[in-house]
């Protein structure tokens, strides 16, 4: 008898189930959940542009998917922490998204001194680059500063490669 009644409540319990499981399972195609499509970063990409030109050649760099970004007030410098290695060279882009924005890039060490580097220009002023070789592995800091000719706060990325 125990088990006959065991067996009806196991019974009863799988029926309760059976309408939530086949509902679940039955959900029509139209109704699950599409993910988002995926957004560009376009002042990214401006970037990214800049850098094509060095990843090619008899000695290019590497560029890594790492990057940095955030927002300036036009006039005001910011500060990125990077970890760099003795021996290798670095390149590093700055893309703003206003053309008529000038920026400027600059490498300091843990110490706060300038670290010798060799700046590049582009067409159009919105975007900067400069490579340097570090003397020393350890923390430097690259610095970050739009002029106070833009009208608006900006948007920034800084990518970067090495060799």
């Amino acid at each position: 008898m125990r088990v006959e009644r065991l067996l009806l409540l196991l019974l009863a319990g799988a029926a309760t189930l059976l309408p939530v499981a086949s509902l679940a399972q039955e959900a029509p195609a139209s109704e699950s959940p599409t993910p988002p499509p995926p957004v560009l970063d376009e002042v990214k990409l401006i970037a990214q542009r800049a850098a094509l030109a060095h990843l090619g050649g008899e000695k290019p760099f590497i560029l890594r998917e790492s990057s940095w970004s955030g927002e300036i007030e036009p006039g005001q410098a910011k500060l990125v922490q990077v970890q760099l290695f003795k021996r290798n060279d670095y390149h590093f882009w700055i893309a703003v998204p206003d053309r008529r924005a000038a920026i400027h890039l600059n490498l300091y060490d843990s110490k706060g001194e300038l670290v010798e580097a060799t700046a590049h220009r582009y067409e159009s002023p919105n975007v900067a680059s400069l490579v340097a070789s570090p003397a020393e592995t350890g923390v430097y800091y690259l610095r970050i500063a739009v002029e106070a000719t833009a009208k608006e706060p900006q948007r920034w990325v800084v990518v970067y490669a090495y060799r």
